[in-house]
């Protein structure tokens, strides 16, 4: 099931980039990450009120755990100034393998809690047919 999740994430993902390109193409591509992250706040906010979620205190959370904020904006920022120059496919192509490299990084040396899951030579044929996909989106 959660494989299945996974999928749809990346289906998401991908028509969720298309339409904040086209967006960043009409408002420049920090504005349209501001409205991004705006619409973004209203609807989880939506979602909070209808799930009575309450809020918890910001002041006891470590600043560490606010890193995926700034992550997001910047991820969000940096695809709309990509998107308009090289296309949605290339970004997507070598944002997934960025992807893939750094959680193999986690994986490989237990960061962040993770259990270590040491990388095995097999990944190797994996990560050549990738990287073979990317070189020839790039060159075709």
């Amino acid at each position: 099931m959660y494989k299945n999740l996974g999928i749809i994430t990346g289906i998401i993902l991908a028509i969720m980039l298309f339409f904040n390109g086209i967006l960043a193409s009409i408002t420049g591509p920090y504005m349209s990450t501001l409205i991004f992250h705006i619409i973004g706040l209203i609807i989880i906010m939506i979602i909070s009120i209808v799930t009575k979620n309450k809020v918890s205190d910001l002041r006891k959370i470590p600043a560490l755990f606010l890193l995926p904020g700034v992550l997001s904006v910047l991820t969000i920022g940096l695809n709309n100034i990509c998107i308009p120059q090289i296309g949605i496919t290339l970004v997507v192509g070598i944002s997934l393998f960025g992807q893939l490299i750094m959680s193999n990084i986690v994986d490989h040396f237990g960061m962040f809690g993770m259990p270590i899951n040491k990388f095995k030579k097999e990944k190797i044929t994996g990560f050549s047919i990738i990287s073979l996909g990317i070189i020839a989106m790039i060159i075709i």
